[in-house]
C-alpha cells in the first residue's frame, strides 16, 4: 500500500473496511467495539491526515488503530505509531532535530498547543519542570537543547488541537539506548480524536454515552465541567505565581467546534 489519507468523521467503519482492508477484531466479548487495525512494520508508509486547512502528512508510519461501537458509525479517532526516520536507530540529536521539525510543521498547518482544562498555563523551561514531577502537556514551541531531550520521560506527551480535533503525541524511546553518544531507538505515538471523544472521559457515564448521545446535550454539559476543571487550574497556578513562576495568561481554551 501506498500513502493512505485518514478522514474525521467522514467514513463509516464500514467504508473504512472496505477501503483499506485492515483487520477487525473485537478482543472482549463484553466490549460492542470493533477495532480496526493497519500493520506496516516491514515497509513503513506515509499517512495523510485530512482536516481541510489544518491538513498534514506522517511519516514512518507502522501502524493505525480505530474502532467505532457499530460498524455503520463515523469514524472519529485514530492512534497511529510511526518510527522518526526508516532506520531502526538514530543518533539522540537527530530525533530531537526530527520532533522539533515536526512541532514546527503542525504549527505552520494551524495546530496550536492545548493546554489540559485543569493544567497551568506554563510554557519552555517551566513547562519542562512542570512535567517531571506532574502528569503534564510539554511546550511544541519550546527548543529543547540536547541534555534536555535526554532527561525528557519515556512517554513525554505534548497536545495539540486544531478545528475540533486533539492531538495527543508521545514519545517513546529503548531504554537500553540511552547513552547520548550512541544511537538511540525511538517510536511516537500519535493519537488523534474528535473534540467530542477527547471530552468524553470528563462526564459521567449516564450523562455521556459515547455511541448515543447527540450534540446539544455533551455541548450543553461542556460548561459546567470546563468551570469545574478551571477552578483547579487557578489553584494550581496561584500556588505557581506564589513561587515566582510565571504564568502564560495570554492561553485561552479552545472555544468548541460542536453545536448544540
Amino acid at each position: 500500500m501506498n500513502d493512505l489519507t485518514l478522514y474525521f468523521n467522514k467514513e463509516t467503519g464500514e467504508q473504512f473496511v472496505a477501503r483499506t482492508q485492515p483487520e477487525s477484531s473485537n478482543p472482549l466479548p463484553t466490549s460492542s467495539t470493533t477495532f480496526y487495525k493497519l500493520r506496516w512494520h516491514k515497509n513503513p508508509i506515509k499517512i495523510q491526515i485530512e482536516h481541510g486547512a489544518n491538513s498534514i502528512a506522517v511519516d514512518y508510519v507502522i501502524g493505525v488503530l480505530s474502532g467505532v461501537a457499530n460498524p455503520s458509525e463515523l469514524i472519529s479517532e485514530y492512534d497511529i505509531s510511526a518510527g522518526l526516520s526508516n532506520d531502526d536507530t538514530m543518533s539522540h540529536d537527530q530525533a530531537r532535530l526530527v520532533m522539533l521539525a515536526i512541532f514546527k510543521d503542525l504549527k505552520q498547518a494551524g495546530w496550536q498547543r492545548y493546554i489540559s482544562l485543569s493544567g497551568p498555563r506554563l510554557t519552555g523551561k517551566d513547562a519542562l519542570k512542570y512535567a517531571s514531577t506532574h502528569t503534564y502537556e510539554l511546550d511544541p514551541d519550546y527548543a529543547y537543547s540536547l541534555d534536555e531531550w535526554m532527561q525528557l520521560e519515556d512517554g513525554s506527551r505534548w497536545m495539540l488541537q486544531a478545528n475540533g480535533i486533539y492531538l495527543t503525541i508521545q514519545m517513546y524511546r529503548e531504554q537500553s539506548k540511552m547513552d547520548p553518544q550512541q544511537p538511540g531507538a525511538y517510536y511516537v505515538s500519535y493519537k488523534f480524536q474528535s473534540e467530542k471523544e477527547y471530552y468524553a472521559p470528563h462526564f459521567k457515564d449516564d450523562d455521556l454515552k459515547k455511541s448515543a448521545i447527540n450534540a446539544a446535550r455533551w455541548v450543553s454539559l461542556y460548561p459546567g465541567i470546563k468551570k469545574q476543571m478551571n477552578q483547579i487550574r487557578e489553584q494550581r497556578e496561584a500556588e505557581l505565581k506564589a513561587q515566582g513562576i510565571t504564568i502564560d495568561e495570554s492561553y485561552q481554551d479552545p472555544a468548541l467546534v460542536s453545536k448544540k
